[in-house]
């Protein structure tokens, strides 16, 4: 499955539908702004659960200059401390979504071949999406981004609902590559496989484009990351979950 440098893959598998899980959010960001606001992340335990809006100044996953609004939605919080949009996805597919996922990370994973990896994923390793909705802006707005440069804090990212067009990236030297809609899995590595492999695999660099300012976008990744609250090895080397979200976070 993976090229001679893991960095964005094209997998053979096609896409899921994203069908209850973008109802469910569109009905989420329907509701008045101050019934959002009671599930901002701030209202939330563990890892990155909960609603960022755009302009948001503490959001963890996305700056202030970033031209979208997302709720994190994970395995680490009850299904019902989420809004009741939400309800039906957790419910009807969370489970067969996440079981295709994991299949996709684990051929990832035997192709990667690094000791321990298997074994550390299976025992640390949990799952959230990240929903994200990019509403049409005026074509006065000078910024080209609707989501700037960053790597993710996950293990492997996975979008397998496939990932419209907008969507850019950066290979081994530096050069964007930008994607058309791609209707199949798409998979990279985050921070999180750097982190543990001290560097000799990079996580991705990538951002949203735009491709037209009148047209919204919606898109949901899916993150492999540590399970809250836990203590964590590998190779010898000894950390907790939220040691390692922080030193994801001085990243930015």
């Amino acid at each position: 499955m993976l090229p001679e440098a893991f960095g964005l893959v094209e997998t053979a598998y096609f896409k899921s539908s994203d069908s209850v899980l973008k109802k469910g959010f569109k009905a989420f960001l329907e509701k008045p702004e101050v019934y959002k606001r009671d599930y901002l992340q701030a209202h939330y335990k563990g890892a990155f659960d909960g609603y960022s809006y755009l302009g948001q100044k503490d959001s963890l996953n996305q700056y202030d200059t970033d031209l979208l609004h997302s709720f994190v939605l994970s395995e680490f919080s009850k299904k019902e401390d989420f809004p009741k949009a939400f309800h039906p996805f957790l419910t009807q597919e969370w489970d067969h979504l996440i079981t295709r996922i994991r299949q996709v990370e684990w051929e990832i994973m035997d192709d990667l071949k690094i000791p321990g990896l298997r074994q550390f994923y299976e025992a640390n390793i949990g799952h959230m999406v990240s929903c994200n909705y990019y509403p049409p802006v005026n074509e006065s707005v000078s910024s080209e981004l609707r989501l700037s440069k960053h790597v993710d804090v996950s293990l492997f990212t996975v979008f397998v609902f496939g990932v419209p067009e907008g969507f850019a990236h950066h290979n081994a030297l530096g050069q964007k590559q930008v994607l058309k809609t791609v209707d199949n899995i798409i998979v990279f590595p985050g921070y999180l496989l750097e982190y543990l492999t001290k560097g000799a695999y990079k996580a991705l660099g990538h951002q949203v484009d735009f491709t037209n300012k009148s047209l919204e976008r919606f898109s949901f990744a899916f993150f492999s990351i540590p399970k809250p609250f836990q203590h964590l090895e590998f190779h010898g080397r000894q950390f907790t979950s939220e040691a390692y979200y922080q030193n994801y976070l001085s990243l930015f």
